[in-house]
């Protein structure tokens, strides 16, 4: 379980909503590949997620791609 997939899982999040929050430049794929974690993400995919992340959960908490991958 990769930490972008706990916090998802904590925050009862799907898929879907990252990609709600980003639409046009983020889709199911992406965000599947980074919460299983098997391959490497590419960096512009990780700044993605990061960012319709924070999107979602603003105002809480504000997360780096540090904090996540």
């Amino acid at each position: 379980m990769t930490k972008l997939d706990e916090i998802m899982t904590a925050n009862n999040l799907v898929n879907h909503a990252l990609v709600e929050a980003m639409p046009g430049h983020l889709n199911h794929k992406m965000v599947q590949k980074a919460r299983l974690g098997k391959k490497p993400v590419p960096r512009h995919t990780q700044d993605l997620i990061v960012e319709a992340l924070n999107i979602v959960l603003a105002p809480e908490t504000k997360y780096r791609r540090e904090n996540l991958f």
